[in-house]
């Protein structure tokens, strides 16, 4: 999954592109109009592009109704452009994700569960780009715990579709060693 650019993965070409500039400019300054030459630049869209995907958002109710050449106006209040947004920012997603799964597979709870890698950076544009897990086990862990870690594992990269790895650490300050000053802490939260 390309994570650094979420819609124009799902949605590749002009209307990724298109999409991706409107859910930003729907974010910072949905009252504002676009012109087709800002849009254009901001989609990286050549403005002849840009009309037919345009009639095809407009269609959706996503655009105000326009003419051709005449300025972008998004509906404020379409109920689509709240979901789009969540597409373009997935971290906390993976998060929660994560926080879930390791739940299911790992009883008892690990004592430190942190998330590095380009994923939860939000630079990751390829499947072969990594999540890593650093993983404390728990004092009293199960013979049978480290199975779950690879079931968490596997189950993490189906569902992101992105290679997932863990590392084990000994306790909570290698642990922070490992995944550095940008790892995410997931357990305890």
């Amino acid at each position: 999954m390309n994570f650094r650019t979420p819609l124009s993965a799902l949605f590749p070409g002009t209307s990724g592109r298109l999409v991706t500039a409107l859910v930003d400019h729907h974010t910072t300054e949905a009252d504002k109009p676009l012109t087709l030459a800002d849009l254009s630049e901001r989609a990286a869209v050549a403005p002849a592009q840009l009309e037919a995907a345009l009639f095809r958002l407009g269609l959706l109710g996503l655009v105000a109704p326009r003419r051709k050449g005449e300025v972008v106006r998004v509906v404020a209040g379409h109920i689509a452009w709240a979901a789009l947004r969540q597409l373009t920012d997935l971290r906390e997603r993976v998060i929660d994700t994560v926080r879930a799964h390791a739940r299911a597979h790992l009883r008892p709870a690990p004592d430190h569960l942190a998330l590095s890698g380009a994923v939860i950076e939000g630079t990751a544009t390829h499947p072969a780009d990594v999540l890593e897990l650093i993983v404390v086990p728990p004092a009293a862990a199960p013979a049978d715990w480290e199975q779950g870690v690879t079931a968490l594992v596997t189950q993490l990269s189906r569902d992101l579709g992105n290679v997932v790895v863990h590392r084990c650490a000994h306790d909570a300050e290698e642990a922070q060693a490992m995944g550095g000053s940008g790892a995410v802490r997931v357990f305890p939260r």
